[in-house]
């Protein structure tokens, strides 16, 4: 059984745009350029969700589920992978007169990132990602994914917690994992279906709080912990000052064009606050789609 609910999102979204945005960061397919297409959890089981344009005028998006779920619990995932609550309008206020960012801005109208469907995705992605580089990890989870997913429609749902939980260190190092991570992810895994960690409450606390939060879970360092509130929880202003292929982002569109160092970078970013997170994705969208 199939069922649709319509979604209100804040400010400007252009879905064809941020799908664009995102190819090929996550497991949802392409198919059409104005439909998103993933397989996710809602309220723990494996489902189809589909999200296209309903209207411009007003601006509404309507996400389909198969099977359906709990209307609540579909509004909610929906809401919250479609970054709904984001309202533009604001940060394209602030930029609207600075250099670089401004222009940027303009020409990406409506760019939202989506988020993760849930935390412990994005802490086993980050996880997965440290210290290699992006299609490595990305051919590695795929694996994973295959192994211990579930098969919604062509899709993979991402293994459960309790999935991952119940798996020997030697299967997940099959799939390409290093030792290392690989106790993580068992780990992180185990405390979830254990009770003994909510990933969501980091939801209602600060970057601050969110990002020590991360940091006290074995196997995510600074950099994962600053990925996980990017891409998981969608925070605005955060920005992985240290990480080198921002440098080199923030060097070529606000610097010589060469590297910058993680001070300077800070420094780059501070006028853009509180959407300095927000202002290196436009950025980086920028230069995936026009300078590569």
């Amino acid at each position: 059984m199939t069922k649709s609910i319509i979604l209100e999102p804040k400010g400007p979204y252009d879905l064809a745009l941020s799908l664009r945005a995102i190819a090929g960061f996550g497991t949802e397919t392409r198919e059409e350029p104005d439909l998103y297409r993933a397989a996710v959890r809602v309220g723990g089981k494996p489902c189809l969700m589909q999200v296209r344009e309903a209207s411009r005028k007003p601006l509404r998006l309507e996400a389909t589920f198969q099977p359906a779920q709990p209307p609540a619990k579909m509004r909610e995932t929906a809401e919250w992978i479609m970054h709904t609550d984001l309202d533009l309008r604001r940060f394209y206020r602030l930029v609207r007169e600075r250099p670089v960012v401004g222009p940027i801005a303009k020409s990406l109208y409506g760019l939202k990132a989506m988020r993760t469907a849930s935390l412990f995705v994005m802490a086993v992605t980050a996880i997965t990602e440290q210290q290699i580089s992006l299609a490595a990890a990305y051919s590695i989870r795929q694996r994973m994914i295959e192994r211990y997913g579930e098969p919604v429609d062509g899709l993979w749902a991402f293994p459960s917690p309790e999935a991952l939980a119940a798996l020997s260190i030697k299967d997940l190092k099959d799939c390409g994992l290093s030792g290392r991570k690989a106790e993580y992810i068992i780990g992180l895994s185990q405390r979830i279906v254990e009770g003994s960690l909510e990933l969501d409450e980091m939801k209602s606390m600060s970057d601050e709080d969110a990002r020590n939060f991360c940091m006290a879970i074995r196997g995510l360092g600074p950099w994962a912990a600053d990925y996980l509130l990017i891409r998981g929880l969608g925070r605005a202003d955060v920005v992985p000052a240290e990480d080198l292929g921002l440098q080199k982002l923030i060097g070529f569109y606000m610097g010589n064009g060469e590297r910058m160092t993680t001070p300077q970078v800070r420094e780059a970013m501070m006028p853009l606050a509180p959407y300095r997170g927000l202002a290196a994705f436009y950025l980086m969208v920028d230069y995936r789609l026009n300078h590569r």
